[in-house]
């Protein structure tokens, strides 16, 4: 009366853009930082990686807030700029940290005055988070432009302009918008 049929479940059964599950690697990695002194420290953090190819790496609150707390390129924009902070990852070193120094260092052989600017702003490169494993160039240079979002229980480093910083946008706007609901299921 019925007969079932073998269907063959499809190897990739989504499209590939449309991502439905991360996978994590949990790894340890250097982050310097300066200490109160102003002394350059090198402590061990775990950060959580993606697959070879994605361009994402979950950090610690407290390394996010120390990113932020030392950007040079704090905005004064409305909510962007309580939960985000414009990194730079250099691939060459791959680490994230802030674009000053490499401006500075191509700057320094022009003239005395771009000197001091270096003496100036060559702190601001700090702080560093080290990865592991090299993450895919958005372009033929040697730096690619990334955002730090500062939301949840882990913030989240991504490179700009690729699917991951799209998916990070979204999770970081939903955030938000769910943030005043559940103020309002507290009362309930």
């Amino acid at each position: 009366m019925f007969r079932s049929a073998f269907r063959p479940l499809p190897l990739f059964p989504y499209p590939r853009s449309a991502r439905s599950a991360r996978l994590f690697h949990e790894v340890t990695t250097d982050f310097i930082a300066h200490d109160a002194r102003g002394n350059l420290i090198t402590r061990k953090v775990p950060v959580i990686i993606g697959e070879p190819g994605e361009t994402y790496v979950l950090i610690e609150t407290e390394v996010g807030s120390a990113f932020r707390a030392a950007s040079p390129f704090i905005s004064a924009s409305a909510a962007s700029a309580k939960d985000r902070c414009k990194l730079t990852f250099f691939h060459d070193s791959q680490h994230f940290g802030f674009g000053m120094l490499s401006v500075c260092e191509s700057l320094k052989s022009y003239s005395a005055k771009a000197n001091s600017l270096f003496s100036l702003l060559g702190s601001t490169s700090y702080p560093r988070l080290y990865i592991p494993n090299q993450l895919p160039r958005q372009t033929e240079l040697d730096t690619s432009p990334a955002t730090l979002f500062m939301g949840g229980k882990m913030h989240e480093l991504v490179l700009d302009g690729t699917p991951d910083a799209i998916f990070a946008e979204h999770a970081s706007a939903t955030g938000r918008n769910l943030a005043t609901v559940l103020d309002q299921l507290k009362d309930m």
